[in-house]
């Protein structure tokens, strides 16, 4: 016995009047085990789930996330760490109530659960099971208290509800599955080679390279007939070096190195030439000076520029609504974006202009991104957005939690592994008119120097939080610049020249303050040439988004340029050991 005379038969003899269903019955084990053991569950947790009087589940989704990832860490040459991960994670989107008003967009989160590795269908069956009967309960239970919640809360003046969920056509997508692990003896040696060219640079007080592969395959099914069997694969080298200036000021730098596999990675000899220009910038800071503060005008080229795009637009144009809370005063929940508020309205200079779209597979220079995909973790067809034209913000990333202004998904709904999904950026890609070359930026920049009362810098590369081994100290010490709740956290640059009449001198200890989303408003000129940045938004490894911003130059003509200031801890007292002459060495 099979398909839905199975289910029904298996459900008249195991469920019980007023309860959730029971677990089900053993079934061998055969080649197609996970989205059989998917597709019966859901479709019992469908007919017979309810709970007394309480209303059945009106949509269902389930999503297996199988994870893959390999990472090697090295200093000096000498590997520090090398293991590998494998497991499997289960998402459950249980609403009950209908489109209109259900239990989600309130308090609470995604229900994601590890479950069992093998392919085994009664094994699975049983997790999903289980794990439905809770989700269940708990969107029950967040049902009355959110009816409860907007019967004390009168309605606000502009308030027009379009209801909870979008109704979108089902999307079905299959990819062949490249069989294959993660294996952390692939980059070895890389790792290994990278990290010895740093030997070569006592200056540089500590070191680190840290490479990490992941494979991650997705199975979504719904109630509503959706179907995903995609993966995506991500590598990324991190190469952070840190030193510290006779005054203390501790310094750092990176070099990030982004592909789908490990074959895609840069020819060595490239990589090798990278870090050894990162490790010679950094080792030249610690006898640069250290800048004044005053007015300024920026240009961030490279990594810099889609960095600043990322802070300044990637992060603000989600339209996913902030969930709502049992407080009237708190509905925004810290999560609204900054544009969500402005569609129609000038948000940047008439020559910006900027796409989301994550169809694109190859980047400039046939660079991979990161942020391809077809099908987003609602199981929407993904699509290219308009965001910005010519300074106006014309749309926002939707999910499928409707807004008063934009009713329906356009393909934006992500979601870390560990979290629920919301609008968020697959590629975006900023463009301009009138794009300059690096020289016909510099010109730019000289332009407004000799206006007087500002000076002038370009910005190559900022801090990166979410590097591995990222200093906690450091981070507390640029919090404590933040200028209290008036403003937002300084941003920290990692590489900046000081250019004058035309000249670019290394400087360190410079804090931008006072850059917001209006900021983009003060770009005066844009590159013509654009970098691919990949990373990966609300996590690390398997459990972040993998993103990627697409962005040329951009000068910004009037940003707050601050001194880092405060006590430094001394450097260290005696030399490194690596500036002495090795006992091999002949006299």
């Amino acid at each position: 016995m099979s398909g839905p005379a199975f289910l029904l038969a298996l459900a008249a003899a195991l469920a019980t009047p007023g309860a959730v269903v029971a677990p089900p019955t053993v079934v061998a084990d055969d080649p197609g085990a996970v989205r059989r053991a998917m597709q019966d569950e859901l479709g019992r947790s469908m007919a017979d789930l309810r709970l007394g009087d309480e209303s059945r589940p009106y949509y269902l989704a389930y999503t297996l996330y199988d994870l893959d990832q390999a990472t090697v860490s090295a200093t000096l040459g000498a590997v520090t760490a090398a293991h590998a991960y494998r497991g499997r994670v289960l998402r459950t989107d249980l609403r009950v109530g209908d489109p209109s008003f259900d239990n989600t967009n309130f308090e609470g989160g995604a229900r994601v659960e590890t479950v069992p590795l093998e392919d085994d269908y009664a094994a699975l069956r049983r997790e999903l099971w289980l794990r439905t009967d809770e989700a269940y309960k708990a969107a029950i239970e967040s049902l009355a208290r959110k009816r409860a919640a907007a019967a004390g809360q009168a309605a606000a003046a502009d308030d027009e509800s379009v209801g909870d969920f979008s109704k979108e056509e089902a999307a079905r997508l299959e990819v062949p599955f490249a069989s294959g692990a993660a294996d952390p003896e692939v980059l070895r040696e890389t790792v290994r080679r990278l990290s010895l060219l740093l030997v070569e640079f006592p200056e540089i007080s500590s070191s680190h390279v840290t490479a990490t592969t992941a494979i991650v395959r997705r199975r979504l099914l719904s109630s509503e007939g959706s179907f995903v069997d995609d993966s995506q694969r991500t590598v990324r080298v991190d190469v952070v070096a840190n030193t510290q200036a006779a005054d203390g000021m501790k310094l750092r730098s990176f070099v990030p190195f982004t592909a789908l596999t490990p074959a895609g990675l840069p020819a060595l000899a490239e990589m090798e030439k990278a870090v050894r220009s990162m490790a010679k910038e950094l080792s030249a800071m610690r006898a640069a000076p250290v800048a004044s503060s005053g007015a300024g005008a920026v240009l961030f080229e490279g990594p810099a520029a889609a960095q600043i795009v990322k802070l300044l637009l990637g992060d603000q144009v989600a339209g996913t609504p902030p969930p709502k809370t049992t407080s009237a005063s708190n509905d925004d929940g810290g999560e609204q974006s900054a544009f969500a508020s402005k569609l129609g309205q000038k948000v940047a200079a008439p020559i910006l202009s900027a796409v989301d779209d994550p169809l694109l597979e190859v980047g400039p220079g046939k660079a991979p991104l990161y942020g391809a995909y077809r099908i987003d973790d609602e199981g929407v067809p993904a699509q290219r957005v308009s965001l910005i034209e010519r300074g106006v913000l014309k749309s926002l990333l939707m999910s499928r939690t409707p807004r008063k202004e934009i009713t329906h998904s356009n393909g934006h709904a992500r979601a870390p592994r560990f979290a629920a999904a919301r609008a968020r950026v697959g590629t975006l890609v900023v463009s301009g008119a009138h794009g300059l070359s690096h020289a016909g930026l510099l010109a730019e920049l000289g332009k407004i120097a000799k206006g007087g009362g500002v000076t002038t810098y370009v910005v190559r590369l900022l801090d990166d939080d979410s590097l591995p081994g990222a200093d906690s100290d450091d981070l507390a010490a640029l919090l404590s610049f933040s200028g209290g709740a008036h403003g937002p956290p300084p941003v920290r640059p990692l590489v900046v020249y000081r250019l004058d009449h035309g000249k670019e001198t290394l400087v360190r200890g410079v804090l931008l303050e006072n850059l917001l989303p209006r900021s983009l408003k003060d770009v005066t000129a844009i590159g013509g040439d654009a970098t691919v940045y990949n990373y990966l938004e609300a996590g690390a490894g398997f459990s972040g988004i993998p993103s990627t911003i697409i962005a040329p130059a951009l000068l910004v003509s009037d940003v707050d340029i601050r001194r880092q200031t405060g006590k430094n801890r001394k450097p260290p007292l005696y030399p490194s050991p690596l500036t002495l002459p090795s006992p091999l060495t002949p006299h």
